[in-house]
């Protein structure tokens, strides 16, 4: 997945930075997606889950959770869980998700990215999801896979400008105080709360001008390590390591080496690290995420003894911001 380039990452959520201050819709009642089917929403302030009712297009064997996450506003920023189809993908995996909700037409509506090459059964090949309650034309009919297969057959997708929440999804977001968001994003990094975190840095990310933004990406990396998720963790930190300035790319340098190291991929672990320092990489003071992970190298022994050596025998910048894991630094 590469976020910026991605549908989600413009995900639009117009009203965002408009300075609405209302808190999120409540909504407590059954929502239907084209594919997805029937699921249960459930508010609790801000704090939004669904469960979604067993069968359905991904064969749930019970009813589980599938959706969380929670409201900025009109705004939802959480996870959601899907089957995936593909000979390499994962079969059921949690995605980032955006979701704007459309006042007029009480419906969420966003794009779900899938791991590149797969498909999903619960989404249309376009990735849009659009939750609407049923008297906005949604029958609540649990949707089996063939009855999926047989409706994207039979009917070409829906233009992209097609409802007023859809079209809401598909507009890009207002500025936001960028340097405040990653703060934020590391914050949560620091605080061990991955999921908020890359909920910062989408918002980043998401912005015309931040689609290549380094640290934000870098953050994104760290947050689905934390998950270890790390297959999508390289994804992000590959693409910091293209885009960024020095700084920032000695900070990639050095998580993918955290990921690698955490694959036992020691060779490569020690090439990244060697790379971080040769980009001028040294640890953030009072940073417990990346004391945490040379910790982690220490306890290899003497394998990457030197480059911590190296690393811990390097003194910031007078007056340079502390970085690592995701920091807002220019």
């Amino acid at each position: 997945m590469s976020l910026p380039t991605s549908t989600l990452a413009l995900a639009a959520v117009a009203c965002l930075a408009s300075g609405f201050a209302w808190a999120g819709p409540q909504l407590n009642s059954t929502y239907q997606g084209d594919a997805f089917g029937p699921i249960e929403l459930r508010s609790d302030g801000d704090h939004l889950v669904g469960t979604a009712p067993a069968g359905g297009p991904c064969q749930r064997p019970v009813a589980e959770q599938m959706l969380t996450g929670d409201f900025q506003g009109n705004v939802f920023l959480g996870e959601i869980t899907l089957c995936q189809t593909g000979d390499t993908c994962t079969p059921s995996r949690s995605f980032p998700l955006m979701l704007v909700y459309n006042v007029e037409e009480r419906a969420l509506a966003g794009v779900v990215k899938l791991e590149g090459g797969c498909e999903s059964p619960a989404l249309p090949k376009s990735g849009m999801l659009v939750l609407r309650p049923p008297d906005q034309g949604a029958a609540l009919t649990p949707v089996t896979a063939q009855a999926t297969e047989q409706r994207q057959a039979q009917a070409p997708s829906p233009p992209p400008s097609g409802g007023a929440a859809q079209v809401a999804a598909q507009r890009r977001l207002e500025p936001v105080d960028v340097a405040a968001t990653l703060r934020q994003g590391q914050a949560h990094l620091l605080a061990q709360n991955p999921i908020a975190a890359s909920q910062q840095f989408q918002l980043v990310l998401a912005q015309e001008k931040e689609k290549n933004n380094a640290w934000a990406l870098t953050g994104m990396g760290v947050s689905h390590f934390l998950r270890h998720q790390q297959q999508e963790a390289l994804k992000y930190l590959e693409q910091a390591r293209g885009v960024g300035p020095g700084p920032a790319r000695a900070e990639a340098w050095f998580w993918m080496a955290c990921v690698k190291r955490a694959a036992q991929e020691s060779r490569v672990a020690q090439e990244a690290l060697r790379r971080a320092l040769a980009e001028g990489w040294s640890p953030p003071e009072g940073n417990a995420l990346v004391e945490r992970e040379l910790q982690q190298f220490a306890r290899e022994g003497a394998l990457y003894e030197q480059q911590l050596k190296q690393a811990r025998g390097r003194k910031r910048v007078q007056g340079r911001e502390s970085q690592g894991a995701g920091s807002a630094s220019p």
